[in-house]
């Protein structure tokens, strides 16, 4: 199901569980997704958003995650910490859609849920659809 629309895109994959994290990176790699960035926690990725030569597009982000979870990884990045990534897209992988999880979104500005584990095709639709590819 490789798409050349993927194919100058690179994500970084927010997750600590290491197969739902290898699942996710094998689902982009299928897409065609020019390069896959993985951090076990919103501490690490903070360290890829800084010190990344690439250009992020998209993140992909578990909640539930040791040292740094998933919202405070997204407060910090909206707050600019790293302001070339103050508004990158962000979507997130969670157990459950709950309404918490819905208005928290609108807070954060998350371009989007995605219940685990993805399918391909959800994936490929919700980075489409956040950068309009």
């Amino acid at each position: 199901m490789e798409n050349a629309k993927f194919d100058s895109v690179n994500v970084l994959v927010i997750e600590d569980n290491e197969l739902a994290s290898r699942v996710v990176v094998h689902i982009l790699e299928k897409l065609g997704v020019d390069q896959v960035m993985t951090a076990d926690n919103g501490a690490n990725a903070l360290e890829i958003l800084k010190e990344s030569n690439a250009d992020i597009d998209i993140c992909i982000c578990d909640l539930e995650m040791p040292v740094m979870g998933g919202y405070e990884f997204i407060r910090r990045v909206r707050y600019g910490t790293v302001p070339k990534y103050k508004d990158v897209p962000i979507l997130v992988l969670t157990g459950a859609d709950t309404e918490k999880n819905v208005k928290k979104s609108r807070i954060y500005r998350i371009s989007g849920f995605m219940i685990k584990p993805p399918t391909i095709e959800d994936l490929g639709q919700q980075i489409s659809q956040t950068l309009g590819l």
